[in-house]
């Protein structure tokens, strides 16, 4: 049975090229559309290169498609898998670690808990609802 996966932030190169690489390895999505969408054209434009020539090396029967608008890409779909930040990436995270250890509170790692993931959690649930 094939489907529509969109992968949202997909010009992030770990994201991007990784989750499509998962997917396109997988024989349950076989003959499924992905439709990358990110608001980074020049960075959609490499994971949608990178995308369509492993699926003709490889003789793969996915569809490919990219798209910066996200109302077309979600139309039809029926998975969406989203990786997005907000603002920049690596100076936010290294403020989610720092600050609370400033106030001698140990956390696992960023995102992933404590106050850091309360921090990083209140950035990006608000473009992930808008989505």
């Amino acid at each position: 049975m094939s489907h529509k996966i969109v992968l949202i932030g997909a010009g992030s190169a770990n994201f991007g090229l990784g989750v499509m690489g998962d997917l396109l390895k997988s024989q349950v999505f076989a003959g499924s559309t992905i439709c990358l969408h990110d608001i980074n054209a020049e960075a959609l434009a490499r994971t949608e290169a990178f995308g369509r020539r492993h699926i003709e090396a490889h003789n793969l029967p996915h569809k490919l498609e990219a798209t910066t608008d996200r109302k077309s890409a979600l139309q039809g779909a029926d998975f969406c898998i989203i990786s997005i930040e907000v603002g920049n990436r690596f100076e936010l995270w290294e403020q989610d670690w720092h600050i609370p250890q400033q106030y001698g509170i140990r956390q696992v790692y960023g995102e992933n808990g404590g106050p850091g993931g309360l921090f990083h959690s209140l950035r990006i649930i608000p473009p992930i609802l808008d989505i």
